[in-house]
């Protein structure tokens, strides 16, 4: 996703809140802690697979943090659908369609 001037800031006040550091969340989620201090301060982009990564990090499903990252108050009729779409998946049970959805999203941004 292109960085969104809010996004970084959610991802660290979530990080926070649950009492980790940037060293922490990443050895959890297996990305680099530059890789989050970047994403934290807005400097890197982020793919939905490593927001899908960071959310089960901070113990969030990804449309979890995706409503808190985008609160419904500022998301459109469009957002809203996609969220809607993407808390039917079941992340859990079936990894093709989470890349699969992955693959159409980065196609769609680039």
């Amino acid at each position: 996703m292109k960085y969104n001037p809010g996004w970084g800031g959610k991802i660290r006040e979530l990080r926070k809140m649950k009492g980790l550091t940037q060293m922490e969340l990443s050895k959890k989620v297996g990305l680099h802690w530059k890789f989050i201090g970047e994403v934290e301060r807005g400097d890197s982009d982020i793919k939905l697979g490593n927001i899908a990564r960071i959310a089960k990090g901070l113990g969030m499903e990804l449309n979890e943090i995706l409503a808190y990252c985008f609160p419904k108050t500022v998301r459109s009729r469009e957002e809203e659908e996609v969220i809607g779409l993407l808390k039917k998946l079941s992340w859990k049970e079936d990894k093709k369609k989470l890349q699969k959805v992955k693959v159409f999203i980065e196609e769609v941004l680039e």
